[in-house]
């Protein structure tokens, strides 16, 4: 099921790109948008739960609104943006019929979408699907190697996606690989999260990635984050509560290599070689697996940003694992002092620039999340979630984000209702910053073309791009 879209364009980049760091002669307009479902319609429900192919051109999110496909689902419904064709299509739907969808995860060239679904048809409570969005296929993912879907369901957190779409990760209690789980009865413990298994669409092989160093289970300690497997479904980034490493501490970031059977501390430092002292949350992990992102309050043993000071400091780090360092990532300008450490959520690209979200306290007396963009070693932080005239938004934005591949496509949600002056629905919306080139371009070189996808998901090009400057 697909119809065209419209696109809100708010601006066209100029500040962005000199931060970015291009030459003049190098530098290409942003587009800056919020995406609706037709000229002058606001989506009729929210829109939250973003994420970008790696190529940049597919956004995928879930929405409560209808008027995407114009479909009568009373629900929450996962949909597909091409930004080059400006096309929506609703990916859970099988037949022309839509059903819930949630925290979709998509291919690097945006065939390919997981997502969560509570539908009976596929299996009891909620279970991992994987739509094929060329042939319109359905598969389900959260399957043991002879197809059977876990009795319990799996987690309804969230899913990850390998670029080619053959590997998806999620996490389940059930034992999918017949290993059994010490002290569990060959299941994680009862009110865990589970296991976080990968399974091999093409093979029908599932693999349990929350393994120790010695072979065991993590015992439903790790965490999985959407943004988890690499390009080539090669490494998995998961953060566990346990030690998975004989010197490693609790709490600390992984990086799981599926093909080695090895595993890799992420959230350490040349003062603390076992892991950092405080806690860590929210990682991503770069499509092509060097770079690794993921927050953590407090020192830690991890560096300060200018060197000496902790207010200097944005609460996220970076870690490069091929040069083996681990860089605290500097507090925007525009976030006071006294709210250092309060960056949260990221995702990172393959150069190393990042996008993220920091608590910002605004003109109104209020503290609002804000999306930010940076280069590694580049200039300060930018703010990105801005109005036409460069001011933050007035309510919340970046709950979920992401970053392609290149750094040059990014999309967040958003609650603020003054960033387009003519978002009237009252509810979350996706706003998308996106390099022209990207969307230029209306033929894959080397991936999935809409143009040639299953009836079901056949395409009517219509973009309407209304400038609104900034």
């Amino acid at each position: 099921m697909s119809f065209p879209l419209s696109i809100r364009t708010l601006a066209s980049c100029a500040v962005f790109c000199a931060a970015a760091g291009f030459p003049d002669a190098a530098r290409a307009d942003f587009i800056y948008g919020r995406l609706v479902p037709g000229a002058g319609v606001n989506p009729n429900g929210e829109s939250t739960n973003v994420d970008v192919s790696a190529d940049g051109r597919t956004v995928v999110f879930v929405s409560t609104a209808n008027n995407w496909v114009g479909d009568s689902y009373n629900g929450t419904r996962a949909l597909a943006v091409d930004l080059d064709t400006g096309d929506v299509e609703a990916v859970s739907s099988t037949g022309g019929t839509v059903f819930r969808g949630e925290a979709p995860a998509v291919s690097g060239d945006g065939r390919y979408v997981a997502f969560l679904t509570l539908n009976s048809a596929f299996g009891p409570s909620w279970q991992a699907l994987r739509k094929d969005r060329e042939t319109g296929a359905l598969a389900l993912a959260s399957a043991n190697s002879a197809g059977q879907p876990p009795a319990n369901g799996i987690n309804d957190n969230t899913v990850s996606i390998s670029a080619d779409g053959r590997y998806v990760a999620f996490q389940t209690d059930a034992n999918l690989t017949g290993i059994e789980v010490p002290d569990a009865g060959g299941h994680a413990p009862t009110g865990s999260s589970g296991e976080i298994y990968v399974k091999d669409m093409q093979s029908g092989l599932v693999e349990r990635a929350s393994t120790k160093s010695d072979g065991t289970a993590s015992g439903g300690t790790c965490q999985l984050q959407r943004h988890a497997l690499s390009a080539d479904g090669r490494f998995l980034a998961m953060i566990c509560n346990v030690a998975m490493l004989p010197s490693a501490t609790n709490g600390q970031a992984y990086v799981r290599d599926l093909q080695a059977n090895t595993i890799e501390l992420i959230s350490r430092g040349t003062a603390a070689p076992n892991g950092t002292s405080t806690f860590v949350n929210r990682l991503a992990i770069s499509p092509d697996g060097s770079y690794v992102s993921f927050q953590t309050r407090g020192y830690g043993g991890l560096g300060y940003a200018d060197g000496t000071n902790i207010e200097s400091n944005s609460g996220l780090y970076l870690r490069d694992r091929f040069l083996g360092t681990t860089t605290a990532i500097p507090r925007p300008p525009v976030i006071p002092t006294t709210n250092y450490d309060s960056c949260s959520i990221s995702d990172v690209s393959d150069i190393g620039n990042l996008v993220f979200a920091c608590n910002h306290s605004w003109t109104g007396g209020g503290a609002y999340t804000q999306v930010f963009w940076y280069l590694i070693y580049g200039p300060a932080p930018e703010m990105i979630s801005v109005t036409g005239g460069g001011q933050p938004g007035n309510s919340a934005s970046g709950y979920t984000l992401a970053l392609n591949a290149s750094g040059l496509s990014m999309a967040w949600e958003s609650n603020a209702s003054d960033i387009d002056p003519a978002d009237t629905n009252g509810a979350s919306d996706i706003f998308v910053l996106v390099e022209e080139s990207v969307v230029n371009d209306t033929i894959f070189a080397n991936g999935f073309d809409p143009a040639t996808a299953a009836p079901e998901a056949s395409v009517t090009p219509s973009v309407v791009i209304s400038p609104i400057g900034r």
